[in-house]
């Protein structure tokens, strides 16, 4: 056949031959491949000692993608017109996918392992996402912040930005072939229409990365939309090719200078809070005068050129170190986080840092020697042996991602499938399970394990957080709009109407609510914004938790529920006392002067440390309890005048009996993570709320008048 019908093709036929002069020209860059190394090391470094800072050496690591992939896919597509799709994807396995499959599935099974149970169903999840190359969406989905790695903090995180890498890689062909195809049919060369199409790629992506970053930084951090300038700024330096080249008397002043900006990166911006907006432009601007700082194409200059700082950089120590570049930041973060947890601790000391580098240094030529240089140099003499391995890998690859993905589904059915009815605790033995209602415990009830297991007890959210009605954490464009869930049950004739409001501490008792209002005809609605509870506005930081509070009476006024629940009092997490909140009562009031009830639950407590993951660690129902002594000594609610038609309920006792609070009560587990309430336990606290609303709120029982 005279094409391949394997290939992507910018015109039906184009004749191949030398490359075209205005073709970037394949030429080893030493310098290159040891600023590479120079730039994981200390991406690796800043992990390990940092304290959260990042070094930029991922910026240039993004660059660096961006020069040698726009280089390489310009010069197929504009010589022969088209791009071999299996050779190049053959290509990106044996290079990049093998040695990433290997240290997911090293890093799976360790996680497996030492992490807690409670921890093992994210990681399966992240395990996939990471071996699918969207790592970086996964983690904005969890909503896990870029920063110092602690002892929660995921052993996939770093491939984030492998995952960044791996989605140019898989549009840049497509944008090379535009090239081509526009080039045809224009009097401008493919070098010039690829330029021109990266920059408007770059002018797109930066002006991104400057909107996103105004409204969550750390999600600006992870997504493709806003680093793609980054690739694009290499993909422009590598299109530039001999010209990148400064006068002989500016070269070394300038290559010192570039070195600086990258050595002193990390030192002086604080990136995980700046990039990838302006001041990526810091290592990037350095890289680009390394670059051009290097001799021309020229072995006379090269020869001449000691002195420089591209010279320094193409020499042994820094070209070694890009060698396994690849594999020691594939290897050094998972070493870091299992390392972390092993000492329960949230920073490495300086000897468990040193281990942590030495063994990803090991692992990292180990992955070189034997994974990396082997699927290299497979024999690609015959087009069909070559084709052969490439195929074979991605195979396995595909392979490997099918297993995953089929484990990970069935584990998290598994582990969070809801009963058949809906209802958490349904089918359950409550005499064995009591729960709140511990007091009608049978005997035997002691010897048995707690309920629910530790297995995603994360993922048991109630049901209206699943959907597109509640409203976030954060400042995301929108999240702001006050939303509501409605009853998935609702009577066709509610005797009355319940709204759940605030944060997720008013919907964590849905469940509750909904048991109630089937057996009262009454309907449930929900709207929350996560994190966000009625308190006055902070003009110096506005938010759009602000806009919620301020639009929330507006819903309220057409909605017109006869009760509106939400919490009265807040524990903190961390330090301090319950309170409430600044501004909470003129809130309450606007509530009730649109002309529904209020009701106001003093808080649930809260802990700094996951109560699953304690437990799953060998804690128990006390030491792994929140501490009872960040309640004040009487109910704030009880000692201030509440609006008119507002109400007031304390079911402290429930969760802090004798005032001592515990992890488990009547062997149902109380808390799925730091603070929030399990379905199971909201729901064995049924018969408290409804005994305890009966005599606060006795209009709510009120006969229904047909």
């Amino acid at each position: 056949m005279s094409r391949s019908l394997t290939a992507l093709d910018a015109r039906a036929s184009l004749p191949s031959g030398s490359v075209p002069a205005s073709l970037p020209r394949r030429r080893y860059r030493p310098e290159l491949h040891g600023l590479r190394g120079l730039a994981i090391a200390g991406v690796v470094l800043f992990h390990l000692l940092g304290e959260g800072r990042v070094s930029g050496g991922i910026d240039i690591f993004l660059a660096i993608s961006g020069f040698l992939f726009t280089a390489m896919l310009l010069r197929e597509a504009g010589t022969t017109g088209r791009i071999d799709l299996i050779r190049y994807l053959a290509r990106l396995a044996r290079r990049i996918l093998a040695p990433a499959a290997l240290v997911i599935a090293v890093t799976t099974l360790a996680g497996l392992l030492l992490l807690p149970l409670t921890q093992h169903a994210q990681l399966l999840t992240e395990a996939r996402a990471s071996l699918l190359y969207f790592e970086n969406f996964e983690l904005i989905r969890s909503q896990l912040a870029y920063e110092a790695a602690g002892a929660e903090t995921s052993p996939f995180q770093h491939f984030w930005s492998l995952s960044v890498q791996g989605q140019f890689y898989l549009i840049w062909p497509a944008v090379a072939l535009l090239a081509v195809w526009l080039a045809r049919r224009t009097r401008f060369s493919p070098a010039v229409t690829m330029a021109t199409l990266i920059g408007v790629l770059m002018v797109a992506s930066f002006t991104a990365a400057l909107v996103v970053q105004q409204q969550d930084q750390a999600e600006a951090y992870l997504q493709t939309q806003t680093r793609i300038w980054e690739l694009g700024f290499g993909g422009l330096l590598a299109l530039l090719g001999t010209r990148l080249v400064l006068p002989a008397r500016l070269r070394t002043l300038a290559g010192w200078l570039g070195l600086a900006l990258v050595i002193s990166c990390g030192l002086v911006l604080d990136g995980a809070a700046l990039f990838p907006g302006p001041w990526a432009l810091w290592p990037l601007a350095g890289m680009a005068l390394i670059l051009a700082s290097a001799a021309p194409d020229d072995p006379d200059q090269d020869q001449a050129r000691g002195g420089t700082a591209a010279a320094l950089l193409a020499r042994t120590p820094f070209t070694r170190l890009g060698d396994i570049a690849y594999g020691l930041f594939l290897w050094h973060w998972p070493l870091l986080i299992f390392t972390l947890e092993f000492r329960d601790a949230t920073a490495l000391a300086p000897e468990d840092a040193a281990l942590v580098l030495a063994a990803s240094l090991l692992l990292g030529w180990l992955t070189f020697r034997f994974i990396e240089q082997p699927l290299a140099r497979a024999p690609r003499s015959t087009e069909g042996r070559g084709r052969t391995a490439g195929i074979v890998t991605l195979a396995l690859a595909a392979a490997t991602m099918v297993i995953g993905g089929v484990a990970t589904t069935t584990y998290v059915q598994m582990t969070t499938a809801p009963q058949e009815d809906g209802m958490a605790m349904a089918g359950v033995d409550r005499t064995l399970y009591p729960g709140a209602d511990i007091i009608h415990a049978d005997d035997s009830a002691r010897d048995v394990e707690f309920y629910p297991e530790l297995s995603g007890i994360s993922r048991r959210v109630p049901e209206y957080a699943r959907t597109d009605c509640h409203q976030p954490t954060g400042d995301q464009p929108g999240s702001g709009e006050v939303l509501v869930c409605e009853d998935a049950a609702e009577p066709e004739d509610p005797s009355k109407t319940i709204m759940l409001a605030g944060g997720s501490h008013a919907g964590h008792w849905h469940n509750a609510w909904i048991i109630l209002a089937e057996k009262h005809n009454w309907e449930v609605l929900v709207s929350t914004k996560g994190g966000c509870v009625f308190r006055a506005n902070d003009p110096a930081e506005p938010t759009t938790c602000d806009e919620w509070n301020d639009d929330f009476p507006e819903m309220l006024a057409e909605r017109e529920p006869d009760l509106v629940v939400t919490p009265g009092t807040a524990i903190p997490q961390e330090h301090g006392d319950e309170e409430i909140h600044d501004g909470a009562p003129e809130r309450w009031e606007e509530i009730t002067d649109a002309g529904s009830d209020l009701l106001l639950l003093r808080g649930t407590p809260r802990t700094e440390e996951n109560i699953p993951n304690c437990l799953a660690e060998g804690g128990d129902e006390l030491t792994c309890a929140p501490d009872f002594g960040k309640y004040a000594h009487t109910d704030p609610l009880s000692e201030i005048d509440l609006p008119e038609n507002t109400y007031s309920l304390d079911l402290t006792e429930h969760f802090c009996p004798e005032q001592q609070c515990s992890a488990i009560i009547g062997n149902v587990l109380v808390y799925r993570d730091s603070h929030h309430l399990t379905n199971e336990y909201v729901e064995t606290m049924v018969p408290h709320l409804e005994r305890a609303l009966q005599e606060s709120v006795p209009e709510l029982f009120a006969t229904h008048a047909s």
